[in-house]
């Protein structure tokens, strides 16, 4: 499992420069080209969204499976926590807004450990992510994407 999460990230992280490219170019293009490459950019999105999710769920299984380093799971938790508070009140949709505090909720129980937090946590953030991802709830995805990554990398053996 720990080797598709690094392909995805290796996919996400050309994706990315991709993405970027095609915003440069956007800013360059004649007013005839906008159109076609803002197109090109929302495709683009579509398949890093596509991406983002497939991480997001494959690493909320492998961290209901395996214990996750205490001081990691801290500083992961309070990355959670930062990017959450921010988002919730922003949050339009009630169903979305619900499962923030919930996250919320499991992230400030007292006297539970972060690993064990993060355990109950970061599975409910795939249910966020399936949600059509637009205006406030892509940015938080956007925003806790690189904690993703930190959980991934504690729990990877290193070689």
């Amino acid at each position: 499992m720990s080797d598709r999460l690094s392909t995805i990230q290796d996919l996400l992280a050309d994706l990315y420069e991709q993405l970027a490219g095609q915003e440069r170019a956007k800013v360059r293009a004649e007013d005839a080209q906008k159109v076609r490459i803002q197109q090109q950019i929302r495709d683009s999105w579509t398949e890093i969204r596509s991406y983002e999710s497939e991480y997001v769920l494959t690493l909320s299984q492998q961290v209901q499976r395996q214990d996750l380093p205490e001081p990691i799971a801290e500083v992961v938790k309070g990355e959670i926590i930062d990017a959450v508070e921010i988002l919730a009140p922003l949050e339009k949709r009630d169903e979305v807004k619900t499962l923030l505090n919930e996250i919320l909720v499991e992230l400030r129980k007292p006297d539970v450990p972060a690993s064990a937090k993060l355990k109950i946590a970061i599975p409910i953030i795939p249910n966020v992510v399936s949600y059509e991802l637009e205006g406030d709830t892509e940015t938080v995805v956007r925003r806790l994407f690189p904690t993703f990554v930190k959980v991934y990398e504690a729990l990877t053996p290193k070689k």
